[in-house]
């Protein structure tokens, strides 16, 4: 619904959206006395003004007041409504068109951006611009995105328009991996805005951004900033019936319980957001919810409750029957990942263990065949660490050697963790091949040798990846082994 407050004549409005066939129904006439900025509307009097998109319900274009007239105000509604074509029929305004016209480009972005001509710059044109070449990637002209959005930062006429741009500017610096800029950029414009809807959605995307940058790892004092902006922001979005904001803010709570082991309150809030995700049919978000469950569940039955590994299980596959290998096969994939992992820990009898280790070996296959090392090098080097650490646990294999399949796993994420893009994770898995170099059995003399030289080499190497004392000290009691290792070697 779309409110329009006016001080001209409501029957000389309505008369005039009758002329289009359902507009009336889509647009609630209003005197201009009482006026809601909390509401998207449009204000008509001798100028039209329309609202600033904070909701997300539209792009993120913003319109120029300009002056009343019958055919301008249809064509401002319709592309409200998403018919920006057909609003271009009617629109006489040179500076309507233009904007109207930078919606339409948001849908087609396979093209090159016009830049606008100079006598036409101002804060609107600025802005739209800076929004056209952010949304149409770094493929288009060259375009530096942060400096438009600066440009328009400057020209902005107040402390909303500001706020707006800043706000569009910090999903930019996100994409670019920009945190700490994106942060500082909405705290300063927190204070510096007008209405309780900017204040409002600027905390919103604080509470994103902190929430992508804070919390790894866990910072006690950092998770109580985020809370306290989570309850100041929640009762607002639930009176405006937000209902993506108020499950994000949920979620975000979900995340900072789990973190400090309240499982049963990150449990409750979880629950809720499933709830509304159900209840407004959003199916792709309830299965990304159910994914959130699981993990949650997971995390508690590894902490001491076995009695959940199940309820995760339940959970993840739930998420399997919406995110299918047909239609979404990452996340597919993803799912089996988690499924594998937590079939190889299930608590089970020596009988029950050898169908847990089946499934979990299936679904790492299956994990496998979407990430491979060509395409998903990241995530198969964690697919690969993980399936080796899954294949020790796995009851003896009938047919190979589950330990020397081990082996080739480590040493398949060891090739895509290298030491100068991914130290850490390349000493936790060298950690788990040596583990895994122990229980071999070496066919000759000539293997031995060959394993010892390489098991020495990568033992060393540890020290040079990481100053974390626990990953040095294991590495030392590696290599405290090796030695006695190498002395028995030399004496045979």
């Amino acid at each position: 619904m779309i409110y329009l407050y006016t001080d001209q004549s409501p029957e000389t409005i309505r008369e005039a959206l009758s002329n289009i066939e359902g507009l009336n129904e889509a647009v609630k006439v209003l005197p201009v006395s009482e006026v809601d900025e909390e509401q998207n509307h449009l204000v008509v009097t001798d100028l039209m003004t329309a609202s600033i998109p904070w909701d997300s319900s539209e792009p993120p274009i913003l319109f120029e007041r300009v002056p009343f007239s019958v055919n301008d105000l249809i064509a401002i509604l319709l592309a409200k409504l998403m018919y920006e074509a057909e609003a271009l029929d009617f629109c006489s305004n040179e500076t309507l068109k233009y904007t109207i016209s930078c919606r339409l480009q948001m849908r087609d972005l396979n093209h090159r951006v016009v830049s606008p001509s100079s006598g036409d710059s101002n804060y609107f044109v600025s802005h739209n611009y800076a929004v056209l070449t952010h949304y149409a990637g770094h493929l288009y002209n060259g375009i530096a995105t942060d400096r438009q959005y600066e440009i328009a930062l400057e020209d902005a006429p107040g402390g909303d328009y500001a706020a707006f741009t800043a706000k569009n500017l910090t999903t930019y610096l996100m994409d670019s991996g920009q945190t700490a800029g994106a942060e500082q950029l909405l705290r300063d414009h927190l204070d510096k805005v007008s209405s309780k809807i900017a204040y409002n959605y600027l905390k919103l995307d604080l509470i994103n951004v902190l929430m992508a940058s804070r919390l790894l790892p866990y910072n006690k004092e950092q998770a109580e900033e985020i809370k306290s902006l989570i309850s100041e922001a929640l009762p607002y979005f639930e009176a405006k019936k937000a209902h993506w904001a108020v499950a994000t803010l949920f979620m975000h709570a979900s995340e900072i319980a789990n973190y400090e082991k309240s499982y049963a309150e990150s449990l409750s809030y979880v629950t809720k957001v499933i709830d509304i995700y159900d209840e407004q049919g959003f199916p792709e978000f309830l299965a990304s919810a159910y994914l959130r469950k699981g993990t949650l569940l997971y995390t508690w039955a590894q902490d001491g409750n076995p009695q959940f590994y199940q309820a995760a299980i339940d959970t993840y596959q739930k998420g399997l029957q919406t995110f299918t290998r047909e239609d979404a096969p990452a996340i597919h994939a993803e799912i089996h990942h988690n499924l594998a992992v937590i079939y190889a820990e299930m608590p089970a009898d020596e009988k029950k263990k050898s169908m847990w280790s089946a499934f979990s070996a299936t679904s790492f296959k299956e994990s496998l065949d979407f990430f491979q090392k060509a395409t998903f090098p990241f995530e198969y080097a964690m697919v690969a660490n993980n399936y080796a650490n899954a294949l020790l646990k796995y009851p003896p294999a009938k047919i190979g050697d589950n330990v020397e399949k081990a082996i080739f796993y480590y040493l398949e994420a060891l090739e895509v963790r290298t030491a100068d893009q991914y130290p850490v994770e390349r000493a936790h898995t060298i950690l788990n091949y040596l583990e895994a170099c122990w229980q071999v059995n070496n066919v000759n003399k000539n293997m031995e040798h060959a394993r010892y030289k390489d098991m020495l080499a990568k033992a060393k190497e540890i020290k040079s990846l990481t100053d974390d004392q626990q990953l040095l000290n294991d590495a030392q009691s590696h290599l405290d082994q090796i030695a006695a290792l190498g002395l028995a070697i030399m004496t045979e």
